[in-house]
């Protein structure tokens, strides 16, 4: 999860999250991250060098990851993407990627919703 979605979040969603998985770490996954309005957008990305940090969760059941879906809504897609852990083991997990136009989006840099500046453009 690289949003609204991340531990610290105060949204119901994210809260619920916190107590029905457990929380592995920090990880990256390939991508650049574009703010949409108060939520974030990852977006694929042909350059290996743009990075989006989310954090990795474990034991989503089918019941949550339902409910997740309906909280991400049409603009998104769950597909299983490659990602690094922080202690840079390599493996797969799901993200939402957005499927709407990004263009005239805001392009985070740092590519870290938490970022405390989100190091636009």
């Amino acid at each position: 999860m690289y949003g609204t979605l991340r531990p610290g979040s105060n949204n119901q969603y994210a809260q619920h999250l916190a107590k029905a998985a457990r929380h592995v770490g920090p990880s990256t996954t390939g991508g650049r991250l574009y703010r949409v309005a108060h939520y974030p957008a990852l977006v694929s990305s042909q350059s290996k060098e743009d990075r989006v940090t989310g954090d990795l969760f474990d034991g989503i059941t089918d019941q949550l990851w339902q409910l997740l879906d309906n909280y991400e809504g049409p603009e998104y897609s769950r597909e299983l993407a490659d990602v690094i852990t922080e202690g840079g083991n390599d493996t797969q997990a799901y993200v939402y990627r957005y499927l709407l136009p990004s263009d005239l989006l805001e392009w985070i840099r740092s590519g870290d919703w938490n970022h405390p500046d989100r190091q636009s453009l």
